[in-house]
Protein backbone atom coordinates (compact mmCIF):
# COMPACT_ATOMS: atom_id res chain seq x y z
CA UNK A 1 0.00 0.00 0.00
CA UNK A 2 2.91 2.54 1.09
CA UNK A 3 4.87 1.61 -2.71
CA UNK A 4 1.21 2.44 -4.36
CA UNK A 5 0.91 5.78 -2.48
CA UNK A 6 4.75 6.70 -2.95
CA UNK A 7 4.20 6.15 -6.77
CA UNK A 8 1.08 8.20 -6.76
CA UNK A 9 2.94 10.87 -4.67
CA UNK A 10 6.20 10.71 -7.68
CA UNK A 11 3.90 11.24 -10.52
CA UNK A 12 1.85 13.88 -9.39
CA UNK A 13 4.82 16.04 -8.31
CA UNK A 14 5.84 14.95 -11.87
CA UNK A 15 3.43 16.15 -13.58
CA UNK A 16 2.77 19.39 -11.35
CA UNK A 17 6.51 20.57 -11.84
CA UNK A 18 5.49 19.45 -15.91
CA UNK A 19 2.77 22.03 -15.28
CA UNK A 20 5.24 24.68 -14.27
CA UNK A 21 7.67 24.24 -16.80
CA UNK A 22 4.54 24.64 -19.49
CA UNK A 23 3.88 28.00 -17.63
CA UNK A 24 7.29 29.02 -17.48
CA UNK A 25 7.68 28.60 -20.94
CA UNK A 26 5.26 31.21 -22.10
CA UNK A 27 6.77 34.44 -23.01
CA UNK A 28 6.48 37.62 -20.53
CA UNK A 29 5.71 41.22 -22.18
CA UNK A 30 8.98 43.02 -20.42
CA UNK A 31 8.06 46.40 -18.84
CA UNK A 32 9.49 48.49 -21.77
CA UNK A 33 7.09 46.73 -23.88
CA UNK A 34 4.21 47.40 -21.45
CA UNK A 35 4.97 50.94 -21.04
CA UNK A 36 5.67 51.57 -24.84
CA UNK A 37 1.99 49.80 -25.53
CA UNK A 38 0.05 51.59 -22.73
CA UNK A 39 2.13 55.07 -24.04
CA UNK A 40 0.30 53.91 -27.50
CA UNK A 41 -3.18 52.56 -26.42
CA UNK A 42 -3.21 56.35 -24.54
CA UNK A 43 -2.62 58.22 -27.53
CA UNK A 44 -4.49 56.53 -29.85
CA UNK A 45 -7.46 57.33 -27.64
CA UNK A 46 -6.68 60.82 -27.30
CA UNK A 47 -6.67 61.31 -31.58
CA UNK A 48 -9.95 58.99 -31.32
CA UNK A 49 -12.28 61.75 -31.04
CA UNK A 50 -15.12 59.40 -31.38
CA UNK A 51 -14.17 58.29 -27.76
CA UNK A 52 -12.27 60.72 -26.11
CA UNK A 53 -14.30 63.51 -26.35
CA UNK A 54 -17.69 61.82 -25.67
CA UNK A 55 -20.21 63.80 -23.87
CA UNK A 56 -22.47 63.08 -21.15
CA UNK A 57 -20.29 59.39 -20.65
CA UNK A 58 -20.53 58.40 -17.06
CA UNK A 59 -17.80 56.05 -18.15
CA UNK A 60 -15.18 56.66 -21.09
CA UNK A 61 -12.09 54.99 -20.09
CA UNK A 62 -9.34 52.75 -21.47
CA UNK A 63 -6.61 49.87 -20.82
CA UNK A 64 -4.18 47.89 -22.66
CA UNK A 65 -2.34 45.03 -23.23
CA UNK A 66 0.45 44.00 -24.76
CA UNK A 67 0.94 40.13 -25.70
CA UNK A 68 4.49 39.23 -26.29
CA UNK A 69 3.33 36.22 -28.69
CA UNK A 70 1.73 37.66 -30.98
CA UNK A 71 4.13 41.06 -30.57
CA UNK A 72 0.67 43.43 -30.49
CA UNK A 73 -0.80 46.07 -28.74
CA UNK A 74 -4.49 45.90 -27.88
CA UNK A 75 -6.20 49.20 -26.10
CA UNK A 76 -9.85 48.12 -25.25
CA UNK A 77 -12.29 51.41 -25.15
CA UNK A 78 -15.51 51.49 -22.94
CA UNK A 79 -17.98 53.99 -22.74
CA UNK A 80 -21.47 54.17 -21.06
CA UNK A 81 -23.93 56.99 -21.46
CA UNK A 82 -26.78 57.33 -19.64
CA UNK A 83 -29.40 59.64 -20.92
CA UNK A 84 -33.22 60.75 -20.69
CA UNK A 85 -34.10 57.27 -18.90
CA UNK A 86 -32.07 55.35 -21.75
CA UNK A 87 -28.14 54.06 -21.53
CA UNK A 88 -25.81 52.65 -24.47
CA UNK A 89 -23.25 50.63 -23.65
CA UNK A 90 -20.10 49.97 -25.88
CA UNK A 91 -16.75 48.50 -25.66
CA UNK A 92 -14.45 48.62 -28.76
CA UNK A 93 -11.10 46.38 -28.80
CA UNK A 94 -8.04 47.83 -31.56
CA UNK A 95 -4.45 46.97 -32.23
CA UNK A 96 -2.91 50.51 -30.78
CA UNK A 97 -0.48 50.62 -33.38
CA UNK A 98 -2.51 49.70 -36.71
CA UNK A 99 -5.60 50.90 -35.73
CA UNK A 100 -7.42 47.85 -36.63
CA UNK A 101 -10.71 47.27 -35.07
CA UNK A 102 -11.06 44.14 -33.46
CA UNK A 103 -14.39 43.65 -31.50
CA UNK A 104 -16.91 45.61 -31.13
CA UNK A 105 -19.80 45.40 -28.21
CA UNK A 106 -22.83 47.61 -28.32
CA UNK A 107 -26.12 47.23 -26.00
CA UNK A 108 -28.84 49.74 -25.54
CA UNK A 109 -31.26 49.76 -23.30
CA UNK A 110 -35.45 49.42 -23.80
CA UNK A 111 -37.23 50.94 -21.77
CA UNK A 112 -39.97 48.54 -21.40
CA UNK A 113 -37.65 45.60 -20.81
CA UNK A 114 -35.25 44.94 -17.83
CA UNK A 115 -31.80 44.90 -18.66
CA UNK A 116 -30.95 41.41 -18.39
CA UNK A 117 -33.56 40.66 -21.25
CA UNK A 118 -32.41 42.73 -24.08
CA UNK A 119 -29.42 41.24 -25.89
CA UNK A 120 -27.01 43.20 -27.23
CA UNK A 121 -27.43 44.93 -30.81
CA UNK A 122 -23.58 43.97 -31.86
CA UNK A 123 -21.52 41.73 -30.36
CA UNK A 124 -18.21 40.50 -32.17
CA UNK A 125 -14.69 39.75 -31.84
CA UNK A 126 -11.88 39.21 -34.91
CA UNK A 127 -8.93 37.95 -34.12
CA UNK A 128 -5.76 38.11 -36.43
CA UNK A 129 -6.05 35.52 -38.75
CA UNK A 130 -8.87 33.79 -37.26
CA UNK A 131 -12.55 34.32 -38.53
CA UNK A 132 -15.03 37.06 -37.00
CA UNK A 133 -16.32 35.19 -33.94
CA UNK A 134 -20.23 36.81 -33.04
CA UNK A 135 -21.49 36.52 -29.47
CA UNK A 136 -25.05 36.77 -28.21
CA UNK A 137 -24.04 38.37 -24.45
CA UNK A 138 -22.10 40.18 -22.33
CA UNK A 139 -20.31 37.31 -20.61
CA UNK A 140 -19.23 35.36 -24.12
CA UNK A 141 -17.98 39.12 -25.22
CA UNK A 142 -15.73 38.72 -21.88
CA UNK A 143 -14.98 35.12 -22.74
CA UNK A 144 -13.66 35.99 -26.47
CA UNK A 145 -11.77 39.28 -25.39
CA UNK A 146 -10.16 37.77 -22.76
CA UNK A 147 -9.15 34.52 -24.66
CA UNK A 148 -8.01 36.49 -27.63
CA UNK A 149 -6.78 39.54 -26.37
CA UNK A 150 -6.14 39.39 -22.59
CA UNK A 151 -8.49 42.44 -21.84
CA UNK A 152 -11.77 40.52 -20.23
CA UNK A 153 -13.48 42.21 -17.04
Amino acid sequence: MKTCSLKMAILATGLLSMGAVSEAQQPHATLAEQKTCAAQASTFYKESTDFANTKNATKNEFTSHYDPATKACYVRINVTVFEDKKAAVSSYIFDAFEGRSLGTYLWFSYPQKKYWEVKPTMCNVKPAGSPKQSCTSTEEFEALVDKFFGLGE
